[in-house]
Formats: C-alpha cells, sequence, structure tokens
C-alpha cells in the first residue's frame, strides 16, 4: 500500500512566469507530477496513476528529445531520453513474472519424465519380446532454475534501480538489495549477448529496458535527482492537435513569399500553420494556441492580432489558389480556428463537453463575408486529447468539424 495520497504529490501548470514545467520531477528522492495546463486530475489513487502513466507516455511520444537532466555533487549532466519508459517496463515485467531466470537442462535414466526418445534409443539397451521391443529405462528431460545465472543478478540490479526511480508510483516497498554491484561494461557485455541469442518477444523487450537501464545509472552514492518532461508543452500540444486532425504532407498549404534582387531571388521561411484538416470536402485550417483562456475564462488569454491576422492569410492563400480549386472544386469551403486547452470538468464550463466553440474573431480590414475570416475558438479537454491515441481519428474529426461549423448554421 502507498504510504502517502498521490494527489498530494500532484501539481497543475499555472503557465504563469516559471510554473511551465509539466513532467517528473524528483528533487533529493522527493517525486512530484506536474501536468499541464487545464488537465483534469483523479481523485483515486488508482485512477492517479493512469493519469500519471497517460503523462508519461504523452511526452515520450511527443517530446523528441527530453529536456531532462540528473544533478550529480552539484553539476548538471545533460540525460536525454532519461529512460523512464524502461523503468516502468522492468517494474510491470517484474510484478508479472517476477525475476529472470534462465532453466539449466540436463538429461538422466528415470523411469519417470518427459522422455526423449532419441536419446533413449541410441542409449539404452532394449528388452526384446516377441519380436517386440520394451524400454525399462528411459532418458528423461530435466530441468532446474539457474538461480545464481549472471544475467539474473543483473535484472535484480535493474529491477531495484528502477524500483528507486519510479516504484513510488506502485508501493512503498523495494524489492531487494541486488547481490551484484554496478559495472556498466560486464552488464552491457552480458545483455547484449542475451539479446542477440533472444526469440521470446518478451525476453527481448526485457533485456533491451536493461540496457536502457545501465546506460542511465550514474553515481550510486548521489541524491536521487531528475527531471523527466518539458518546459514547452506548447509544443506537445500541436503534435497532438496534429497527429488526431491533421493530414500529411500540410506543407502545399504554406503560403510563400520571395526577395527578388537584381538577378538572383532569395526564398523566404513559409508561413506555417499547425494543421491542416480535411472533412466532407472542406478545408480546415488549426492553429493549436496552449493558452490559458480555458482555464482562466478571461479575455486577455486569447489568440493577439497576430495570429488572427495569419489565421486569415492562410485561408486567403487557399482561396485563392488555382491548385487547390482544381484539386477540390470550385465549392469547397475553408475554415480557421484557434484550438485550445481546457478542463471540461471545470466548474467554468458548465455542461460542456469534450469540445466546445466559445466564440470567433474577425479583422475590421476585412468584409468578414468569407467562412476563413471569421476564425473560430474552440477548447478541447487536455486529458480527453492525451488520451486519443489514433492518428487522424475520424469521429473526433468529424466532432471538431461540426464544431467549428456550428457557427454558420444559421446564416
Amino acid at each position: 500500500m502507498l504510504e502517502y495520497n498521490l494527489k498530494d504529490k500532484c501539481h497543475i501548470n499555472t503557465n504563469w512566469d516559471t510554473d511551465t514545467f509539466v513532467g517528473i520531477k524528483c528533487d533529493n528522492g522527493n517525486f512530484s507530477i506536474h501536468f499541464p495546463l487545464g488537465y483534469h486530475l483523479s481523485d483515486d489513487n488508482k485512477s492517479l496513476r493512469k493519469d500519471i502513466l497517460l503523462l508519461i507516455s504523452t511526452i515520450a511520444s511527443t517530446v523528441s528529445r527530453r529536456e531532462s537532466y540528473i544533478t550529480l555533487q552539484n553539476k548538471t549532466f545533460d540525460a536525454i531520453g532519461t529512460p523512464i519508459q524502461a523503468y516502468l517496463s522492468i517494474i510491470s515485467d517484474y510484478l508479472s513474472r517476477g525475476y529472470y531466470r534462465e532453466q539449466e537442462v540436463h538429461y538422466e535414466v528415470s523411469k519417470s519424465g518427459k522422455i526423449n526418445w532419441r536419446r533413449t534409443i541410441k542409449t539404452q539397451k532394449p528388452m526384446v519380446q516377441r519380436n517386440s521391443a520394451y524400454y525399462l529405462d528411459f532418458i528423461t528431460k530435466k530441468s532446474s532454475v539457474k538461480e545464481n545465472e549472471l544475467i539474473t543478478q543483473i535484472h535484480e540490479f535493474c529491477v531495484y534501480e528502477s524500483f528507486q526511480k519510479m516504484g513510488w508510483l506502485f508501493t512503498a516497498i523495494l524489492p531487494i538489495k541486488p547481490r551484484i554491484k554496478y559495472n556498466k561494461k560486464l552488464f552491457r557485455g552480458v545483455i547484449l549477448d542475451k539479446l542477440s541469442n533472444a526469440f521470446n518477444d518478451k525476453n527481448k523487450a526485457l533485456f533491451r529496458n536493461m540496457l536502457a537501464i545501465v546506460d542511465d545509472k550514474y553515481d550510486p552514492n548521489a541524491p536521487l535527482n531528475f527531471r523527466y518532461g518539458t518546459n514547452r508543452f506548447e509544443y506537445v500540444w500541436e503534435t497532438l492537435i496534429d497527429r488526431v486532425y491533421g493530414i500529411e504532407g500540410k506543407s502545399a498549404f504554406f503560403p510563400k513569399t520571395t526577395w527578388i534582387i537584381g538577378e538572383s531571388s532569395y526564398h523566404n521561411a513559409s508561413l506555417e500553420p499547425d494543421s491542416i484538416m480535411l472533412w466532407n470536402g472542406n478545408i480546415y485550417v488549426l492553429d493549436a494556441k496552449y493558452y490559458k483562456f480555458g482555464v482562466t475564462k478571461h479575455v486577455t488569454d486569447l489568440p493577439e492580432s497576430t495570429s488572427i491576422n495569419k489565421q486569415i492569410t492562410y485561408g486567403e492563400y487557399i482561396a485563392n489558389s488555382d491548385v487547390f480549386k482544381k484539386k477540390y472544386g470550385e465549392d469547397f469551403k475553408i475554415f480557421n480556428a484557434f484550438l485550445m486547452p481546457s478542463d471540461a470538468n471545470s466548474p467554468i464550463w458548465k455542461e460542456c463537453h469534450n469540445i466546445a466553440r466559445i466564440g470567433e474573431s474577425i479583422s475590421n480590414w476585412k468584409s468578414n463575408n468569407e467562412t476563413y475570416e471569421r476564425i473560430q475558438g474552440i477548447v478541447i479537454d487536455v486529458k480527453h486529447l492525451m488520451q486519443i491515441t489514433v492518428h487522424r481519428d475520424e469521429t473526433e474529426i468529424m466532432q471538431l468539424a461540426a464544431c467549428i461549423e456550428s457557427a454558420f448554421e444559421k446564416e
């Protein structure tokens, strides 16, 4: 049983000043879990564990370069990709299968056990009666567990390390201390040898995770300090939006500009919308905004003029391009939307679903008669979006399209 309430270890990011880190911190062995702006925490430890695992898997799948570090003796070492996933996998495997132990197979003469007929026929003399051969003794297969195998002791080391780093998520009890001291060169050699000869998928995964832990090991006497996560969750938000709603090859929708100086030309970097969504013959330009409005409901936390004007430019470029008219027909529509995080269970969003329209932004330099000139403000429940694992989820795309288009239904 846990000796503490996991919720006491959890913090919801406010995105104010320095409170931007999302992930797991460990300072001198004291753990804290930091969730993104608008995340709705569960109330019981069992559900909170799922929340934490969801957070870890989201970071692992969206942040290519982990902003993690381990502090040793007042020095900061870059520890890209601190293997949190490996720790968790080692713990899960241990709780399911126990310590990894190899089976030692030997054969002996016995009247009971699993008979090896090939060895029996080769080595034992049969009794012949009436043209039939009978064996009174058999060569049988016996298996015994190799308790002191080196790979088992290395596994004990990895299990202990995993529980020290991430065991608090499951229990306050540590497994037995390893019988072997850390030796990176020896450990790597043994694990790599086992990995090269492994055929069982579970064992292959186990050895890979063990290798990741061995490679991550530092000073065993140093206090436990590490970070796993990111200070730029807005990039994670953009990735989640693009994964669930966006198309491949969105670069075709990027407005481009060029400088012409004399006989030479210079191509500027393109304006790049976060995501392009297609549904029912229409085009949706999506801008993922990790802004606080969905949590505060303050209008000062909404996207500014620069972002609004960019969205109009994206829409205008698509609307006036013959390439898109040929591809999607003359009648396709273009919609614009800002997608911001929210907590659908928050009191400020009464009876709000996982996705909701909060209003729209317009400009004074356009007629606002075109659909793309009115950028829709959409809030999406953070936990819901993190839970969606299907790339380009059709149900979610349909719901978002309906939510955006609802602004135009009465016109």
